[in-house]
This record gives C-alpha cells, sequence and structure tokens, in this order.
C-alpha cells in the first residue's frame, strides 16, 4: 500500500508539469477536453465508489477492491500523461508555419519588473503556444523602433540573453512612445513571411501608452490587409490610466477578432485566444 501511494504521488508531480499545457489544449481544442472530461469523472468515480466486501474475500484474495481501483486508476492516468505529452509535441511539430513579431516598450513608464512580466507572457507563449521552429523577432521602441534580434529559439531560455539586455536598456531619447514606429519596421517582416508561405503575429509589450494615436491607427490600418496577419496582441496594458479602453476602442474596428489585449490579470486568456487565433 505504501508503495502504491508513493507512485501516485510521483504521478501527481508529473501531472503538474502538464498543467499549463492541459489548460491550453483544453481550450483549444474542444473533443480533447470532452474526452479528458470524461475520463476525470470515471476517475473520479472509481476512486470514490463504496466497496462491497466480506470478511471472507478479504482474507482470500489478499488485495482490496479500492486498492485495485486505485492501481487501475493510477494505470489510465499514466496513459492519458503519455498520450498529451504526445499530441502536444505532435501539434507543435506540425502547427502552421508562423513568425512571431515581438516590441517591447522600453519607455520609462515600463519599469523593469512590469518588464520581466510581460517577457514572461512570451516565454510562455515561445514555449507553450508557437510552433516548433517559428521565427521570433525583436525590436525595442520608444520615439523609434529598432530590430534587436531574430532567431529561431528551441527553448524559451534561447530568448532569455536578449531578454535580459532590453529589461535593462533606458531609453535616451526625447521621452515619448509610439508603437506605430514598431509597427511600421515590421511591416516588411509580415510581407517576407508572406513570401515564404507563413503568416505573422504580433505581440507588443507594453503599458499601452501612446502619444501618437493616429499614426498608430494609420500604420495598423495599412498591415491589418496583409492577408497573413494572424494576431496582434497588446500584452501588459493597464485599465487604470485609461490605455487599455483606448486601444480597444480605436483598433477594434480595424483588427476586428485578430485583436488582443490583456493586462497582468487575464495573461493567461489572451494567450488561449491568440493561440486560437494563428490556427486558423
Amino acid at each position: 500500500m505504501l508503495v502504491l501511494a508513493l507512485n501516485i504521488v510521483i504521478l501527481v508531480s508529473h501531472a503538474a508539469n502538464l498543467a499549463l499545457a492541459l489548460a491550453i489544449y483544453r481550450n483549444v481544442h474542444p473533443s480533447f477536453a470532452q474526452c479528458l472530461h470524461s475520463f476525470e469523472r470515471l476517475l473520479n468515480r472509481s476512486l470514490v465508489m463504496p466497496t462491497k466486501r466480506s470478511s471472507t474475500s478479504n482474507h482470500t484474495t489478499g488485495a482490496r477492491p479500492s486498492e485495485a481501483l486505485a492501481a487501475l486508476s493510477a494505470i489510465g492516468l499514466i496513459v492519458m500523461l503519455v498520450g498529451v505529452g504526445y499530441l502536444l509535441v505532435a501539434h507543435r511539430a506540425s502547427g502552421p508555419r508562423v513568425n512571431l513579431l515581438v516590441g517591447a516598450d522600453i519607455t520609462g513608464s515600463m519599469h523593469s519588473v512590469d518588464r520581466q512580466k510581460v517577457f514572461g507572457v512570451l516565454d510562455e507563449t515561445v514555449s507553450g503556444v508557437m510552433p516548433k521552429d517559428s521565427l521570433v523577432e525583436l525590436w525595442s521602441y520608444d520615439v523609434n523602433a529598432h530590430k534587436f534580434s531574430d532567431l529561431v529559439p528551441k527553448k524559451a531560455e534561447d530568448l532569455w540573453p536578449d531578454e535580459d539586455r532590453m529589461i535593462a536598456l533606458k531609453s535616451t531619447t526625447t521621452p515619448g512612445t509610439y508603437p506605430a514606429r514598431a509597427f511600421k519596421e515590421m511591416e516588411p517582416a509580415i510581407e517576407r513571411a508572406r513570401q515564404e508561405g507563413k503568416g505573422a503575429a504580433i505581440m507588443l509589450l507594453t503599458d499601452g501608452e501612446d502619444q501618437d494615436v493616429k499614426s498608430t491607427i494609420g500604420e495598423l490600418k495599412h498591415i491589418s490587409n496583409m492577408t497573413n496577419l494572424k494576431a496582434v496582441w497588446f500584452v501588459g496594458t493597464t485599465s487604470e490610466n485609461g490605455f487599455r479602453s483606448l486601444i480597444e476602442r480605436n483598433l477594434g474596428p480595424i483588427l476586428g477578432e485578430r485583436l488582443v489585449v490583456t493586462s497582468k490579470n487575464d495573461a493567461t486568456d489572451g494567450m488561449n485566444r491568440f493561440h486560437a487565433l494563428i490556427e486558423k
């Protein structure tokens, strides 16, 4: 019984490592969610099912029905986890070809702690959402936008050296935040992806501040007509100063469902929506 309990504890610890992947896969793939829910119901029923055993069966079989049910449930859990791991790896390997274009706001309103949080969302997106071998292109922006790097990360940690340098950057220009400059710089990258038969998706890591909303609207009207642009996700926007509402009001009519806007409180929901968009 002790060995069985230890094995179950080990299984639970491994299951925890797949929690985020399961959450994403459950939201994006309804059929998988239905199968998983059915298994969960069966598992719960078997674990709480009352046992009917006589004193004779206790002595003659040497194994309690509840222990047998627990063992069967553990075996089922192993099979499910192995299957899920295979599905997730296969799904990332065979997913659509999409380049990820990332613009990071380096102005004073985005403090180092804020930048760390939004880069954490980027890491989770690269490791859990983007198809395998996706190109990631990075820009920093304030009053201008500058290409920082591009690479095909094998894992999210491959981005950390560039992220650390961008977190440490201090804007030395006249104060101001102009995301239109980043969108302008990304336009050729979207076109290159189209010529290569790839989609493109944008993540803007910012609190939402914009000193030139008119230019931002103009740039997004232009790139929204590029057929391979799948999504534009503003990550880290704040509601307190009204930036989030302005983005949704001004850019929603242009991008429609391709626009995703999240703060630190609903980044997981945004990641699920972003995932669904790049899968289309």
